[in-house]
């Protein structure tokens, strides 16, 4: 994917679809729970600004630690400078994690992947396809650790009973392991097979995408050291953004299960980066907590509230940073 190529997808059928559901789905919730639009900015005016901007720098300081864990993973599959590749710094591995953050802000199906290989590729001169496997990698560890997180957050926080609703969401993210298991298992041992089945002029292309994704799972002890403070920092912004608020009554752990219920719907591939699926989820878990007792004072507008203005920093923002990035960017 090209940075024409990343103007003209947005601007196409499919994205414009895609964007239109998300305000669809948008539309549904505040319809279905008849939320009352000038009593969530009403609860938003009263957010603590300094709270709210450490929400923001808590957050983007996630991209230096994803941008070092993906570093870990490129040297794990031998793209190193003592190989002969001149990578960009941690700071520029960062800037590209963050215009593809960008790119998947704008289009669906988690393109902004794609975007960051070519960028990698026509800034060190790298395969594209070994590199889009330590993508694909650093995917799976996410979805890995994100479900097992999920599963702990949620029997926490709801005192060893899971709820209905997050017991069906726990349920399709269960398949989606099972599914991305049997596929690292059928790469790992049908390998072969598969570059035969193939055309002769994919098979190499097969073989880089192959080696950047199982090699990648070297050092696990430290890639996963990384992953989990990446998780941390996640939570902590939405911590801050529920602080900024005045709800520090909310139980933490439901706070954490939010932000790896959200972190994991942003991977939806219907809506640009699980827009409207993930405002949407943040209000259920609220609300349900809220009748449980397990976030007091919580109702329909505050928990819209918490939705909208963390939102803004995990979605709104990035679209408009992005896209500031975006025209300035050498990288691009």
């Amino acid at each position: 994917m090209t940075p024409d190529s990343l103007g003209r997808r947005f601007f196409n059928i499919r994205t414009l679809v895609s964007f239109g559901v998300a305000f669809a789905i948008l539309f549904f919730v505040f319809q279905k729970m008849d939320l009352d639009v000038r009593d969530i900015i009403s609860h938003i005016r009263t957010a603590n600004p300094a709270l709210y901007l450490a929400a923001l720098v808590v957050y983007y300081s996630t991209f230096l630690v994803r941008s070092v864990r993906w570093k870990l993973l490129l040297e794990n599959v031998g793209l190193t400078e003592t190989a002969g590749y001149k990578l960009p710094s941690v700071l520029g591995l960062a800037e590209m994690i963050f215009l593809s953050w960008f790119a998947n802000c704008i289009m669906p199906a988690k393109l902004g992947d794609a975007y960051r290989a070519y960028l990698l590729k026509r800034n060190a001169q790298v395969s594209f396809s070994k590199t889009f496997g330590t993508i694909l990698a650093e995917r799976i560890i996410d979805l890995l650790l994100t479900f097992v997180l999920l599963a702990i957050t949620g029997l926490i926080a709801f005192h060893g009973t899971l709820p209905p609703e997050i017991v069906a969401g726990a349920q399709g993210s269960l398949a989606l392991v099972a599914l991305t298991i049997f596929g690292l298992v059928a790469m790992r041992n049908l390998g072969p097979l598969i570059r035969r089945l193939l055309p002769a002029r994919f098979r190499g292309h097969y073989a880089h995408l192959e080696d950047g994704t199982l090699n990648s799972f070297r050092r696990m002890p430290l890639v996963l050291a990384y992953s989990l403070v990446a998780w941390i920092i996640e939570a902590a912004r939405l911590y801050f953004v529920v602080l900024s608020l005045g709800l520090a009554a909310i139980s933490f752990p439901v706070v954490l299960l939010i932000a790896i219920a959200e972190s994991l719907l942003t991977s939806v591939p219907g809506t640009p980066a699980g827009l409207g699926v993930v405002e949407g989820t943040i209000i259920m878990i609220l609300v349900l907590a809220g009748h449980l007792g397990l976030a007091p004072g919580m109702n329909d507008g505050l928990a819209a509230s918490v939705a909208i203005l963390d939102r803004t920093i995990s979605y709104w923002s990035l679209v408009l940073f992005g896209a500031i990035t975006y025209l300035l960017s050498r990288k691009k």
